[in-house]
């Protein structure tokens, strides 16, 4: 008996989340205007930055992009950060059980005028919409099938603001 707590409350302490839920899962959009980039590829640091990064910065800092775009009025350098997945899943006591595959790969976007950066759109992986109640984090909360974490700038709606052919 000692036992079987001790593994449930191990378990419970190495995922950080008790609950019963299931959920979807997808790639989202983070659209930014402010950020520092780490010296690593797709790294970030929490320093201030007070001006707009060059091209020439970017690459300083992450090296050659892996691929390079237009977008209307803005130059864009794409570089990958690891495999996106979709599909769903279920959080069942302290024990996530993933049903997802792969759909191709997560991409952090520059999007620059005038060499000089106006925006960054980060891609990610998260739950999209849940239907249970979960703890973790610090808190607990109830779904019900809402969609969770809604960005606050629409990625789509940031470009075409930053790229457009008159500002």
């Amino acid at each position: 008996m000692i036992r079987s707590i001790f593994v449930l409350v191990s378990l419970s302490i190495v995922s950080g989340c008790v609950g019963l839920a299931v959920g979807t899962y997808g790639k989202n959009e983070w659209a930014r205007t402010e950020f520092s980039l780490g010296k690593e590829r797709n790294q970030f640091s929490f320093e201030k930055r007070a001006s707009p990064y060059s091209e020439v910065e970017i690459v300083e800092h992450w090296g050659s992009p892996d691929s390079v775009d237009q977008f209307e009025q803005c130059k864009v350098l794409i570089y990958k950060d690891g495999t996106s997945w979709a599909g769903a899943g279920a959080f069942i006591g302290v024990i996530p059980v993933p049903i997802a595959v792969p759909t191709g790969t997560y991409k952090n976007r520059f999007y620059l005028r005038n060499n000089a950066v106006v925006g960054l759109i980060q891609e990610y992986g998260e739950v999209d919409r849940a239907v249970g109640y979960t703890c973790g984090s610090n808190e607990c909360a109830a779904s019900s099938g809402e969609k969770v974490n809604e960005p606050e700038v629409d990625a789509k709606v940031a470009v075409t603001q930053w790229c457009a052919k008159s500002l």
